[in-house]
């Protein structure tokens, strides 16, 4: 299912009236001097006041809290419960600031910013019933406007709180059916929930009441799209962006759709007017330019971040980009000179994906050069980087130049057991048994719980040779140490099936494939299945494979194995 990234829940539920701000989560509350909030305090309760101030001035805000929540209860002072409360709120300490909240609402009963604290409480707490009866309080008595100030101080809540206060919220459509929040609200949850025909519904309710809900406009564009209507939801947008020519959301969300469709083109367009519109903001063109290479618009992509380059923005990153796109339109040469220019943080990783493309076109010798300066550069790095080069002469057909490559760096360290276990892989590869089980055992020698390495020669034993009693050894100690490893679970129940154990052997392979269902293991599992008998669930293993893998290999070695037809 396509997405359409809208904006934070509480963010966009925002309406007119919201600028009241009584609790700010994200900034450090003002405490009282405890003499003028009650001149009239006995000596304990003065105290009491004074070291939560001293100990606010220290930053020691638990101890703040304490002191206040005493003096709270003991006083009932709604001006020190209230510090009390949204101390606790602060602190995100739900527990006790519903505790305040509801002392609070013992004094003032309708008290907007008590009903907040309690109803952002609740959701912390997970208690959205509760919760849903406070914000209905709110509502009755304090009308619309305080819907939007709730939720203008939501903004501390995180995801899930976010969730809860929508799901909370949509509760109350029937009651309040002429409040555009909250058929919004509902129309979230229904999305959240997967159920897009009914929140698109809920959203045609929230525009009707509030025809310029600029945030539900656009998850009617995201629910057209979700529910099929592709044409229909383009259509929105551009009829959006006509009619607010200058507003950058809806522009943006037309971008993204269109790039998703394919319509290269009319991106391209809308990209022109956006940059034209904010030539000044490079931040904005850089995002854009981003969006429309992970779209596959790579000419597009390379036009904008080549004019950001020229104004010298951010141009290791740039190049980066220009690198990975050029990537895309399989110019490597071009590729190659970005990826070399990129600088900073990024450069160690744009260096070996420069040797990687120059092994590709088989310019082995410049590769090996570069690899080979970048070890010298980052000793530190030195044996990672000689694996990295060894794997790319093996991907590239060379795995005799990766086993080569992998000896000189073991003259000097020869019980390294990365370096080992690299060239145990290439000797499989080009059918060296022998050194591959040489250089696992020794690794399991130096280090006998080197799973990895057990379950490497185990497996490599169970299927190239007749030795299963030994492979099943080595794969069992394998799964003692890392028992849920999926890769060792399917070793295990292949090992089982070529010992003539079928039906052990599949419990293990089903719990590999539900972790890890890639195309070996499916093979794996869809074989087993069919050898018992459970032929149409072996086709559905392997036809999901496909689906994500038309050319994997090992279904198709299987299925012409067994005459198998999907």
């Amino acid at each position: 299912m396509t997405r359409f990234p809208i904006l934070p829940l509480c963010c966009a539920l925002l309406i007119h009236g919201c600028a009241s701000q009584t609790i700010t989560p994200a900034a450090e509350p003002q405490l009282p001097a405890p003499t003028a909030s009650a001149p009239d305090y006995d000596s304990e309760t003065l105290s009491d006041l004074l070291v939560a101030e001293v100990a606010a001035q220290r930053q020691s805000l638990g101890v703040t809290l304490g002191y206040y929540s005493r003096a709270a209860e003991s006083t009932r002072d709604p001006k020190v419960i209230s510090q009390a409360a949204q101390l606790a709120h602060y602190l995100e300490d739900p527990l006790q600031a519903l505790a305040m909240s509801e002392l609070w609402l013992e004094t003032s009963p309708h008290n907007e910013d008590a009903l907040q604290v309690a109803i952002l409480s609740e959701i912390r707490l997970g208690n959205t019933a509760t919760a849903t009866r406070y914000l209905d309080q709110l509502l009755s008595v304090h009308g619309e406007d305080a819907l939007g100030r709730l939720v203008n101080q939501a903004r501390g809540l995180g995801a899930q709180g976010n969730l809860q206060l929508v799901e909370a919220l949509a509760q109350l459509t029937q009651r309040y059916p002429d409040q555009a929040p909250l058929w919004y609200a509902r129309a979230l949850w229904l999305e959240h929930e997967e159920q897009p025909q009914p929140a698109l519904e809920a959203t045609e309710r929230t525009l009707k009441l509030m025809p310029r809900h600029e945030d539900a406009l656009l998850l009617k564009a995201q629910l057209l799209y979700e529910t099929g209507d592709q044409e229909k939801a383009l259509r929105h947008l551009k009829k959006l962006v006509r009619k607010y020519p200058q507003a950058r959301r809806p522009r943006i969300a037309y971008v993204r759709m269109l790039l998703t469709s394919g319509e290269l083109e009319a991106a391209e367009k809308q990209l022109t007017i956006m940059a034209e519109q904010n030539p000044l903001d490079l931040d904005l063109r850089f995002s854009l330019a981003l969006l429309a290479l992970e779209a596959g618009a790579s000419n597009t992509a390379q036009t904008h971040l080549n004019a950001l380059l020229a104004q010298n923005y951010r141009p290791d990153e740039i190049h980066l980009y220009l690198a990975q796109a050029a990537e895309q339109e399989l110019d490597l040469d071009t590729a190659v000179g970005h990826y070399l220019k990129v600088g900073g943080p990024q450069a160690i990783r744009a260096r070996v994906q420069a040797a990687q493309l120059l092994y590709q076109q088989g310019n082995t010798s410049q590769g090996h050069a570069l690899m080979h300066n970048l070890a010298q550069q980052q000793p530190e790095l030195q044996d990672s980087l000689i694996i990295t080069e060894a794997e790319m002469r093996s991907n590239n057909g060379d795995p005799l130049g990766a086993i080569a490559l992998i000896n000189d760096a073991l003259r000097d360290q020869p019980d390294n057991t990365e370096l080992l276990y690299s060239r145990a892989m290439a000797a499989e590869k080009v059918g060296d048994m022998a050194q591959l089980e040489k250089d696992l055992k020794r690794i399991i020698i130096l280090n006998p719980k080197d799973a990895s390495a057990l379950n490497a020669l185990g497996y490599t034993l169970g299927n190239r040779t007749d030795r299963l009693d030994e492979a099943y050894q080595y794969v069992a100690k394998a799964l003692e140490l890392r028992p849920e490893d999926p890769a060792i679970l399917d070793s295990m129940g292949w090992v089982l099936y070529k010992r003539g154990e079928p039906d052990a052997a599949r419990d293990y392979l089903r719990r590999a494939y539900e972790k890890f269902p890639d195309p070996e293991v499916a093979a794996h599992y869809g074989e087993v299945l069919w050898v018992l008998g459970a032929q149409n669930q072996a086709r559905q293993v392997w036809r999901a494979a496909l689906e994500s893998d038309p050319d994997a290999p090992h279904i198709r070695e299987v299925m012409e194995k067994l005459g198998a037809r999907l």
